[in-house]
């Protein structure tokens, strides 16, 4: 890898963003991985059960579909671990040849026992990339272009759901398995062509290391933000090398003094809270809905007379488009204003849903046109992918600062992860007991709150450098920190 410089023809075009776009690429990559992984039992059950030539019950079944749920909390705890050590770079390759030896394990599947042990292998390095990929985006791309970049995280969800609903459909669950695989296979490529992140190499005292990398993905245009980083890392090196040999004699003391400085430091516990209430933002803004009770939901709002395969590639579409359009007014606006804009859009929806429902299932209405129910899925679904679903990623591979990152990033997955759980169990009994208008009426309170203390709380990140980013959560300059830490020590 070498720095970028205008010494032949090929520089003219393989411009510093060009390089960010190819560094994002397997990011990318990896997250669409991580939904074809998730998606993947929506075609496999229903063949296995045909086919009868591997055995399958319900407990199997059980365990098939959600073992990942198991993998991804086993990720997401493990991560935090080892960022530090092997750097965001390994963690991404180890992930993309893991996912690439699942589906290679699951094409050549011959029990229901060797599916569940590659879809665990699958979703325990997921984990590792749900946490480290919005982080590698940040650190890898400039500020102007980061929210663009991040946005792209939320289209390759959407994009790989609809690869997995599409081949599975269509073609056998060992073609569909091949298809999949050859995203993370490709993916092993790229990572294998990238640098590892600068501020990762400078935070570790490799500061040649970072310059290199840092020049070859940004050019010469943005080293203030260099200069920054290094003198940044160098502080914070020194200070903890003082710290350290200060508290030595005593190691538990100390473990237990950091702990509890940590959770009194702003620069923690403030981006902890703004991620929780993003992520009830992105769990109950309806994405889960359509994801899982999107059926039954049709023939509520529409009845049993309707294309319902038709009209859920046609949300699934959608949801492509939306993302692609969502990077172009990310780029554009403010990250508050967006998610305000959209987050109140996503309410309108939930209530405008709820009132059609009631007054359908009641019979109140003079007419009765299914294509009212499908313009309102629409509707809704283009709020959620436009900044509900997309604002919570950028800002998580944003807020976390360096420091933090392992673990404040697996707080956040976490915090999805439980709420994630907690709406599957609950909602099944909100539809049976007080049906789609109630329910809906529920997600919108809960998406209220998510609003409000959002607005209040989050700071905006909007063409800032991941650098000015954590001195605002800081609230006061690196000196002041250090004399802080060194009273609450004491």
């Amino acid at each position: 890898m070498a720095e970028s410089k205008p010494d032949n023809k090929h520089s003219k075009w393989i411009t510093p963003f060009v390089k960010q776009c190819f560094v994002t690429m397997g990011v990318a990559l990896s997250m669409m991985s991580h939904t074809t992984v998730l998606a993947f039992p929506t075609a496999l059950l229903p063949q296995l059960r045909e086919s009868h030539l591997i055995e399958i019950d319900d407990n199997s079944t059980s365990w098939i579909a959600s073992i990942v749920g198991f993998g991804l909390i086993t990720g997401m705890l493990t991560v935090p671990i080892i960022v530090h050590i092997c750097g965001r770079r390994v963690i991404n390759l180890i992930a993309a040849i893991t996912v690439t030896l699942g589906w290679i394990i699951i094409y050549s599947a011959t029990a229901t026992h060797t599916f569940i042990i590659a879809r665990y292998m699958q979703s325990v390095v997921n984990g590792f990339t749900a946490i480290v990929g919005p982080v590698l985006i940040g650190e890898y791309t400039s500020p102007r272009n980061r929210g663009a970049f991040l946005t792209t995280l939320t289209t390759s969800f959407a994009i790989g759901v609809f690869l997995a609903h599409a081949t599975g459909s269509s073609l056998s669950w060992q073609k569909s398995a091949l298809i999949c695989g050859c995203i993370s296979f490709v993916d092993i490529f790229i990572v294998l062509c990238s640098p590892e992140s600068p501020l990762y190499l400078a935070k570790k005292g490799r500061y040649e290391e970072c310059k290199k990398s840092y020049h070859w993905l940004k050019g010469d245009e943005e080293n203030d933000e260099l200069d920054k980083m290094i003198k940044t890392a160098m502080s914070e090196k020194e200070y903890k090398n003082q710290t350290q040999n200060i508290l030595s004699y005593n190691l538990i003391k100390k473990m237990i003094k950091e702990y509890v400085l940590t959770l009194k430091k702003r620069e923690f516990y403030k981006p902890v809270v703004v991620m929780f209430h993003l992520q009830v933002i992105n769990v109950y803004c309806g994405v889960i809905l359509f994801d899982v009770f999107a059926i039954d939901m049709l023939h509520t709002l529409t009845g049993s007379n309707i294309n319902v395969p038709l009209v859920l590639s046609s949300l699934d579409l959608q949801a492509i488009v939306t993302n692609l359009l969502s990077i172009i007014i990310i780029k554009k606006f403010r990250r508050k204003t967006v998610l305000t804009i959209c987050t109140l859009l996503t309410i309108t929806a939930y209530l405008l849903i709820s009132t059609y429902s009631y007054l359908r299932t009641q019979e109140l209405l003079p007419f009765d046109y299914p294509i009212i129910g499908i313009l309102l899925c629409h509707f809704h679904l283009a709020a959620i992918y436009t900044g509900c679903v997309s604002i919570p990623n950028i800002i998580a591979g944003e807020i976390f600062p360096f420091e933090y990152k392992g673990i404040g990033g697996m707080v956040s997955q976490v915090t999805f992860s439980v709420c994630l759980s907690v709406t599957l169990k609950v909602l099944p009994y909100l539809f049976s007991s007080i049906g789609l208008p109630g329910t809906y009426c529920v997600l919108a309170v809960l998406l209220s709150y998510g609003l409000i203390v959002s607005i209040i709380i989050l700071p905006e990140t909007k063409d800032k450098t991941l650098q000015d980013i954590e001195d605002t959560l800081k609230g006061n300059s690196i000196v002041g920190q250090k004399i802080e830490s060194d009273m609450l020590i004491s």
